[in-house]
């Protein structure tokens, strides 16, 4: 390659990136955070800033076992940043989906070619769960970086020798990381997918007899033990042992917290993630059977992908616990099929059926025909002040209109192109017109504002009734101030004297005739809030109680 086309194809790779990053934190930081996720990692974060410890995670003045610790450094910069907030809060997972863009767009061109790599990565940015995952402040964007270098470095060395050396450090490197962002997944499904390609390659001696695990594996220990070290020896090794057991192997066992579902309930929430690419998964998968015998051997990057997200895809399948966000992971190498075989068919390789491409924009066009008909529909009855969200369908049917224009007349760039378009349109009308409404349901931000807007830097405390949602505690609660969940209304009059004599309390509205034939004479409750709340469905209340004896001795 000449100079200058590399660095017109690094120059294409960069605007990618600047594409992404706009993509991702377009309005970003201008929505309150979502529970319960968010809140929960926020304001665990702003108690160890209170604390001066970015070693323990902390939730509620408790150990926080659920996630180790990279994400919390990641938020943490963000914040130092952009201040405490939103912005601040997501800036990191904002740039962790534009550098998985531009990473896809570089490590990927040998593998694939230019053009294949940029098309991955323009996929990557504009797929619909790309828009939430890189938009919230979780630890889910660095796993999904780290596990992604790690994968393509592995398979990079492999297949190129002369790199061998650097691209499995970068390797485990990546998996160290991905283990401080995530836990044990981060090392233990890339080294099994690893294995099942070698095994299927029938070349499983090469792990050792190439000399990865010799240098590999202290390089994974010196960057992940010295904070789970120091995490467990400040705690007891009851961080970690909590993590281990409920947030691994019980989380794996169980379902928990009601995220539960059937076997193949990944193969519904893939097939919403990566629209509008979903279409041409068919057609890939289509292809790459037609090429099964020899797959292994003539094409082992198209084989390490498929290996890639197949094992990701099962692992999850057979856990118990099931949520959206485990297999973003298997979305890289469906991916990078998915464009390898659209640029097949760009460059006359492999042309694509046009009667599949027609039924699958066909497909597409009915998507967004049921997105209008539930979002005008489903959505008013299940969320009353929302009203009608029909236009989240419009998109959509724009683009497969489109698309399908171009389609029969055989223009597949054009059709890339309509699908792109209408995938950015519908981010825009989720920022711009879904999440502004949604935003006013969420009361514990409302909460928060009147407290802090009432008491100034008077001190108060806060407690929690019959409800509770992270969000309150992190939006209401000052520094390291932590929630009083109550058990009985007798607890009330101690935590209002933990307040000096004013605590706010939140409870749904419909409990507070109850409350107040049971308040304790020696307090006065006045309620100053109520508004309907998105997750409950129902009306959420703020009381402020204050001690009659401190009204008494007030001047």
């Amino acid at each position: 390659m000449s100079e200058r086309h590399r660095g017109v194809f690094l120059f294409q790779a960069f605007v990618l990136f600047l594409f992404a990053f706009y993509l991702f934190a377009f309005h970003t930081g201008d929505t309150s955070l979502w529970d319960a996720d968010e809140p929960n990692n926020a304001q665990a974060l702003k108690e160890m800033m209170v604390y001066h410890n970015l070693v323990v995670p902390v939730f509620n003045a408790g150990l926080r076992p659920d996630k180790p610790i990279l994400n919390y450094w990641l938020m943490w910069a963000g914040v130092r940043l952009l201040g405490l907030n939103s912005w601040g809060l997501r800036i990191g997972s904002v740039a962790m989906g534009a550098l998985l863009v531009l990473y896809l767009a570089l490590a990927l061109r040998r593998l694939y070619g230019e053009q294949t790599a940029l098309l991955t990565g323009l996929l990557a940015a504009t797929a619909l769960h790309s828009q939430i995952i890189f938009r919230a402040a979780v630890p889910d964007p660095l796993l999904i970086l780290f596990v992604t270098i790690a994968l393509i470095s592995y398979l990079r060395g492999y297949l190129y020798p002369q790199e061998e050396r650097r691209d499995a450090l970068v390797a485990y490197g990546a998996m160290a990381l991905a283990t401080l962002a995530k836990g044990p997944i981060g090392f233990l499904l890339p080294g099994l997918i690893i294995v099942i390609f070698l095994l299927l390659r029938r070349d499983l001696p090469s792990l050792w007899r190439r000399g990865h695990l010799a240098w590999g594996v202290p390089l994974f220990l010196l960057l992940t033990l010295p904070w789970y070290l120091a995490v467990g020896i400040e705690t007891h090794w009851v961080w970690d042992r909590l993590f281990i057991d409920q947030q691994n192997i019980d989380r794996y066992a169980v379902a928990m917290q009601g995220h539960r579902g059937p076997t193949f309930y990944y193969l519904f929430t893939i097939a919403l993630a990566l629209l509008p690419w979903t279409i041409f998964l068919p057609q890939t998968f289509a292809e790459l059977w037609q090429r099964r015998d020899a797959l292994m051997q003539k094409a082992p990057a198209d084989a390490f992908m498929l290996v890639w997200a197949i094992a990701w895809v099962t692992f999850f399948s057979l856990g118990a616990t099931k949520l959206p966000n485990y297999v973003w992971e298997a979305y890289p190498p469906l991916f990078s099929l998915i464009a390898a075989r659209l640029y097949a068919a760009l460059s006359q390789t492999r042309p694509l059926d046009r009667r599949g491409v027609l039924l699958s924009l066909g497909t597409l066009l009915l998507v967004g025909v049921a997105l209008a008909i539930l979002g005008g529909w489903l959505a008013p009855q299940q969320l009353p002040p929302l009203g009608s969200v029909a236009y989240l369908g419009l998109p959509y049917i724009a683009a497969a209109l489109l698309a399908l224009a171009f389609a029969w007349r055989g223009l597949l760039l054009p059709v890339i192109s309509s699908l792109g378009a209408g995938a950015v349109t519908l981010t825009a009308c989720l920022v711009l017109l879904a999440m502004p409404t949604l935003n006013t349901l969420k009361p514990s931000v409302i909460m928060g504002r009147m407290i802090r807007a009432s008491e100034g830097t008077r001190p108060y405390a806060i407690a929690t009734w019959q409800w509770f949602e992270p969000s309150f505690l992190f939006y209401a609660g000052r520094g390291a101030m932590h929630n009083h969940p109550l058990k009985n209304l007798q607890e009330l009059p101690h935590i209002v004297a933990d307040g000096q004599g004013t605590a706010y309390l939140a409870l749904p509205t419909r409990d507070i005739p109850a409350l107040r034939a049971r308040l304790p004479g020696i307090l006065r409750a006045r309620e100053i809030y109520s508004g309907y709340e998105l997750y409950s469905r129902e009306h959420i209340a703020l009381l402020r109680v204050q001690s009659s004896l401190l009204e008494q001795s007030a001047p």
